[in-house]
């Protein structure tokens, strides 16, 4: 990022948050009403500022549930209607069963299957009836879902007189349970009360323990969560929960119980979820937590519950990434003068020494986190300020032309380098010539380097040419829309054989809404495809722990330009709220990269940057929780896979699990990219102990595979 004078953290606060967007983390903390905290005004104000928010949002799901009660329903054999039940066929989908759309687990329900890739439909209780038509294919008898989701154990919903009752009849209790146990599929509650009716989990609550705080870990003797690290403890937090116990067994045969294990415990042994099966060979899992699709716990468990649900056999796939770039390599940046909490344009180049400690950071974290061996910066290089004739060299003393060029050719190998333009000028207006020189003038530079870098992808300076700018130059800007994009720049960047583009994060449009792990086709340019960043709040312009706890406090405490927090942050704090966003991020599935800047590189002592410090705190208290493997992908590779899995999302490609034959029949209509998990055959990786298999369709291909 570059600005051209010194200027106050007032104005800087407005540069920070659009021209640069290196602001906030990208997801609003909107409260009930919408509003982002911290930033008042018009809509259009609350754009120009960008409106990003400093941690995840905060929306607490207190709801409770009532202990409904009523006569035990029924298990009964499915009617003798003219569809007559084939058992071994099997769609693989998931229904979602909710007693109104507004319900915030709803919400947790679709993001954890949509992250997987699962398909899925809701059928709201309250106004859609259940019948065995919703169940079954009349054709041939096969099962519409694989596995079937309530988002209540008892599809609560309040009726027209201020009561409580439950959105299913007794019948159609009946004919959900009956579909269950025929075509052996099982039945998650994300949010259950401790008790009896419509059917019991062999769970009671124990009275007077509900709060909205729980701290559980995984429970002894169960394989649900065995991605959990042994011994973490998850927070439950603004999530209403009831603890409980096991039904005594000398009462679960009376109550259609079979078995019960729990699955997460607390210190007190209190349960907050378990399996169970029915005395009829039914498959339960019960939580006893509230959740949405921002909770920690929510995140965590998504994972496991769909694995569980589905029998760890699904269309789709789940993998978690760590990707972190550096822009403007080579560069002088603007710094931040704690003193005056002004900039001073161009005062900062990273040193031969800083850029060889950046080596040594990104060694100590691949050995120091078993999570992230692949882990390596993703450094975005502008060849305009580098001196090609510089000699290589690994002496972060050495006497050069310019020992920065010197030493990178040294490190050549040891990142991955991604074109960030040859001198970082803004792309919006750019001509076509001046945009080629710009975008393959950088590539032959890199070459002349001797970097490892990718052919196909490209950073612009401050993600540039996307139809978010001010027209002119420098200073806040305004989202036009992709339509507004630089289509000379475009065209330059495609004949240079770009194919993977950087795109914004925290600007509406270049992110999929719709699609949260999707990549975009560009409008103007659909041979290029948009892979979004996500911004943080470790401002471009700061090197040292002081000017970023300064700067951030300027922004975020009280009395700063977007005041959000109740005091003033110290450096742990700040690394510890913008964890809790990457952490979040991760978790997600989805594989975008986080983006900071060459002065967050600055080795301020031996062995820390502010950079490698983030990395470091995120990669802490990811590890806390989970084993499973983050991947970091170069960037070419990185495009590729946020293509395919753009492809497969849009496809509405079909499976159908043979279960006798112990084989699934896929087939997409439209042709391209499949993903399966728990089958093998094809492009097959192993992500945790789960086989994910991928494919490349023609239009309506199909192909049978063997389970896993």
């Amino acid at each position: 990022m570059k600005l051209t004078s010194s200027i106050s953290v007032l104005a800087l606060t407005a540069a920070l948050l659009t021209a640069c967007s290196s602001g906030p983390g990208t997801t609003p903390a909107a409260s009930q009403a919408g509003q982002v905290p911290g930033v008042s005004g018009t809509a259009a104000d609350q754009n120009r500022l960008a409106t990003i928010a400093p941690s995840l949002p905060v929306q607490p799901n207190l709801q409770r549930l009532p202990d409904l009660r009523g006569p035990k329903i029924q298990e009964r054999p499915l009617g003798t209607q003219a569809i007559t039940a084939q058992p071994n066929l099997i769609a693989l989908k998931v229904l979602v069963i909710t007693a109104g759309t507004s319900d915030p687990d709803l919400d947790a329900a679709k993001a954890m299957l949509g992250q997987a890739g699962v398909p899925y439909d809701v059928l709201d209780a309250a106004t859609t009836p259940l019948t065995e038509d919703s169940l079954m294919v009349a054709a041939d008898g096969s099962g519409r879902y694989q596995g079937v989701v309530l988002t209540n154990n008892a599809l609560v919903f309040q009726n027209a007189s201020g009561g409580y009752e439950s959105a299913l009849d007794a019948s159609e209790w009946a004919t959900l349970w009956q579909y269950e146990q025929t075509y052996k599929v099982r039945q998650l509650s994300l949010y259950t009360f401790p008790g009896s009716y419509p059917e019991d989990y062999g769970l009671r609550y124990i009275d007077g323990t509900a709060s909205a705080s729980a701290d559980v870990k995984a429970a002894s003797g169960q394989t649900v969560t065995a991605e959990f690290r042994p011994g973490a403890v998850v927070p439950v937090r603004n999530a209403y929960n009831y603890p409980a116990s096991v039904l005594d067994t000398s009462q679960w045969a009376a109550s259609g119980v079979a078995s019960v294990t729990p699955v997460l415990t607390d210190s007190a042994s209190r349960v907050f979820a378990a399996t169970s099966t029915t005395t009829s060979g039914r498959e339960r899992l019960a939580l006893t937590m509230a959740h949405n699709q921002y909770f920690l716990h929510s995140q965590l468990l998504g994972y496991s519950l769909v694995n569980w649900v589905t029998k760890g056999v699904y269309l789709g796939e789940y993998r978690r990434y760590n990707q972190l770039d550096i822009d403007d390599w080579f560069l002088f940046g603007d710094h931040y003068n704690a003193a005056t909490k002004t900039l001073d344009p161009d005062a900062f180049r990273m040193s031969a020494s800083d850029a060889l400690g950046v080596r040594d950071q990104q060694t100590a974290i691949q050995n120091t986190f078993g999570v992230a061996r692949a882990f390596r910066f993703a450094v975005a290089y502008n060849g305009g300020g580098a001196n090609t004739s510089a000699p290589a060299s690994c002496d972060p003393n050495v006497v050069s032309a310019d020992p920065l060029s010197s030493m990178t050719r040294c490190l050549s190998g040891a990142f991955d380098w991604i074109s960030h333009t040859r001198d970082h000028l803004y792309m919006d207006f750019i001509s076509a010539a001046d945009a080629t020189t710009q975008i393959a003038g950088n590539q032959t530079i890199g070459g002349t380097m001797g970097l490892v870098r990718d052919a196909h992808s490209l950073i612009t300076g401050d993600m540039s040419g996307l139809g978010y700018y001010n027209p002119a130059g420098d200073g806040v800007k305004t989202n036009y829309g992709l339509t507004a994009s630089n289509q000379k720049f475009l065209n330059s960047a495609a004949n240079a054989g770009v194919q993977y583009l950087a795109s914004n994060h925290s600007v509406d449009g270049q992110w999929d809404a719709a699609c949260p792990t999707c990549g975009i086709p560009h409008p103007l340019k659909p041979s290029i495809l948009l892979v979004p960043r996500w911004p943080t709040n470790i401002f471009y312009y700061a090197t040292t722990p002081s000017e970023i706890t300064t700067s951030y406090n300027a922004v975020y405490a009280p009395g700063g330009t977007m005041a959000y927090w109740d005091h003033a942050l110290s450096y742990a704090e700040i690394l510890d709220k913008e964890s809790d966003l990457a952490v979040s991020h991760m978790l997600s599935g989805a594989a975008f990269p986080h983006y900071m800047h060459t002065d967050n590189l600055y080795q301020y002592a031996p062995g820390h940057s502010i950079a490698a410090d983030w990395e470091n705190a995120v990669l802490t208290k990811y590890s806390a929780y989970s084993t499973l493997p983050l991947n970091t992908l170069p960037w070419d590779s990185l495009g590729q896979y946020v293509g395919r899995r753009t492809s497969f999302m849009k496809s509405n490609v079909r499976a159908v699990m043979n279960v006798a034959a112990k084989t699934v029949t896929i087939t997409s209509p439209s042709g391209g990219a499949v993903y399966a998990s728990g089958v093998r055959g094809g492009n097959s990786v192993t992500y945790g102990t789960q086989s994910i298999g991928y494919w490349n369709f023609s239009p309506n291909q199909s192909l049978t595979v063997a389970l896993k």
